[in-house]
């Protein structure tokens, strides 16, 4: 389900799957099945090797930000998947982090063949699907833009302009965004640059693997304005300069419980080509079917597959953007899955003067996490339209991106001055800054971010700050014995000099600025009071520092 409150009409029809059918008939009504594998014995895979299934950019994120590889990466014992593959059973897509696989067929007695196999330890249906059924695109409301357009509204209530005045735009971050369709994505002018600079890197469908995605509904290239939208001195998106994969695994025209498990393989993908940040506007708690819907007490992170796999994905280093849900003003007012996963952002909305909007789902998670933990424009947000013109829409679909852009700038950040970039310390460092950290809510959750303020905050690799004002950070690593310095001015001039002076007024270092973060050879120096003084620009700033 789309987390969105914008209206629909009828624009075509789905493309027919030509997955499967019944001797020369094609099929109209398919049948989902979760597979649950016992093990992953037998497994040509190794721990050893994890090169044969995970991209380079994958394996090295897992060492920067993560525990490491380990069995939930190994996937799914091939053998496994052949053998249901050879009873004539379609096996539509898999999650090596669960260890299962979705099959699909029309005759769903064959099933029992399924549930008799050594390796299968239980089997569940997840629901059907019309395979003729009509895909649905959104009504536009055209608003006047200027500058950022009506988009500086949405990042300059976070203080997020800041980060791109500095040149932190998302550059070298990719991002994985798992939505319903990309309409017009590849022909949309807002997208230029993203398609010139080769910054598109590629797409994955989960629902119909012979879809052309551009084709499809209209929600996902929604959300892509919000994050990398580029017209200049019209709009500019919270992401503009990240790269991006776009991965399907929302079909629209109904509602099963098989859906999460085309997210679960879809989050598995991007992790598997090496994305840093994933943003889900999607969330799920009813169904067509009532016997598959979630209940409130469901809502602990632990239940839902979807919500595991988002729970692993940031284990696994990746940070995890999630709308709350649209549910605020209706009987069932909670989020929905996969917003209830541990360790990820769950994003709720607010109007431009920071009131929550009324749409927006309500937490705690059942088991009593703050739930959502942060919130962004979510009425009246910015976006692009599908034939390139600024338009407002309303939903937490809507708020996730906008706080999805601003964490992969901030995340550029942290691997630029070399600062822990993994997940638990960058959302950490965000949720201190937001406006109701002290007081959590259940709609509101820690509030609005500052990221003005959570750059200010964001920790040093190995320095333990010793002095801090909101324009520089100076922290001393006792490791090396080095003074680091990091400024958080706009633009550092070319005459900007860092001198170190001891008590008595004695020139100890006299150093160029560096961009990022300079570093001080202070090996030599001995325990006691110094000052820092920073020149340059016109401009000169004194900061008393001890060292131990």
């Amino acid at each position: 389900m789309k987390t969105t409150t914008t209206s629909f009409q009828k624009v075509g029809l789905f493309l027919v799957f030509l997955l499967f059918s019944c001797s020369s008939v094609l099929a109209t009504t398919g049948y989902y099945f979760y597979v649950q594998f016992a093990n992953k014995n037998n497994s040509p895979y190794s721990l050893t090797n994890p090169s044969e299934y995970l991209s380079a950019r994958a394996i090295e994120r897992r060492a920067q930000r993560a525990p490491g590889i380990d069995s939930t990466d190994l996937p799914i014992t091939p053998a496994y998947l052949s053998q249901i593959e050879n009873l004539g059973i379609h096996v539509h897509n898999r999650s090596k982090w669960m260890n299962g696989a979705t099959v699909i067929l029309v005759d769903s007695s064959k099933m029992n063949m399924v549930r008799a196999l050594p390796f299968v330890k239980w089997v569940k249906y997840t629901g059907q699907i019309d395979l003729a059924a009509g895909s649905p695109k959104r009504t536009k409301v055209v608003e006047p833009s200027s500058d950022y357009g009506s988009a500086a509204a949405q990042i300059n209530q976070m203080n997020g302009k800041y980060l791109h005045d500095l040149g932190y735009r998302g550059k070298g971050v990719v991002v994985g965004v798992l939505d319903a369709g990309f309409f017009n994505v590849n022909k949309n002018p807002a997208f230029d640059s993203l398609n010139l600079q080769g910054r598109l890197l590629g797409t994955k469908d989960f629902v119909n693997p012979n879809s052309n995605i551009y084709a499809e509904d209209a929600h996902g290239a929604d959300v892509m304005s919000i994050l990398a939208g580029n017209l200049p001195g019209s709009f500019i998106g919270t992401a503009p300069d990240a790269s991006f994969w776009l991965i399907r695994t929302e079909y629209v025209t109904t509602e099963y419980l098989v859906e999460t498990d085309f997210w679960c393989s879809g989050i598995e993908f991007a992790d598997s080509v090496g994305v840093d940040v994933v943003n889900s506007s999607l969330g799920y708690t009813k169904f067509n079917d009532p016997i598959m819907d979630y209940t409130y007490a469901d809502m602990n992170g632990e239940v839902s597959r979807a919500s595991r796999c988002a729970a692993l994905a940031a284990k696994k280093g990746i940070v995890v953007c999630s709308s709350a849900g649209n549910e605020g003003n209706k009987a069932w007012h909670y989020i929905g899955s996969p917003a209830d996963a541990k360790g990820i952002i769950t994003v709720g909305g607010v109007d431009n003067s920071g009131v929550s909007s009324t749409f927006s789902s309500y937490g705690p998670s059942s088991d009593n996490r703050v739930k959502p933990e942060i919130c962004t424009m979510g009425t009246s947000t910015a976006l692009i339209s599908t034939n390139g013109m600024p338009i407002v829409g309303n939903g937490t679909s809507y708020a996730t991106p906008v706080m999805a852009g601003m964490m992969t700038c901030f995340l550029q950040v942290a691997k630029n001055v070399n600062a822990p970039s993994n997940p638990a310390t960058l959302l950490k460092t965000v949720y201190e800054t937001a406006s109701n950290y002290a007081n959590p809510t259940a709609q509101l959750g820690y509030g609005i971010p500052d990221f003005r303020t959570a750059l200010a905050r964001l920790p040093f690799f190995t320095a333990r700050k010793i002095a801090q004002t909101s324009d520089v950070a100076i922290g001393f690593d006792f490791s090396d014995r080095t003074i680091h310095i990091r400024l958080f001015d706009n633009k550092i001039s070319a005459d900007e000099l860092v001198r170190v002076y001891s008590a008595t007024g004695i020139l100890q270092v006299n150093q160029p600025v560096s961009e990022h973060e300079t570093v001080l050879p202070a090996a030599n120096l001995a325990p006691g009071v110094y000052v820092v003084n920073i020149i340059g620009g016109g401009q000169s700033s004194s900061h008393k520092v001890v060292i131990n």
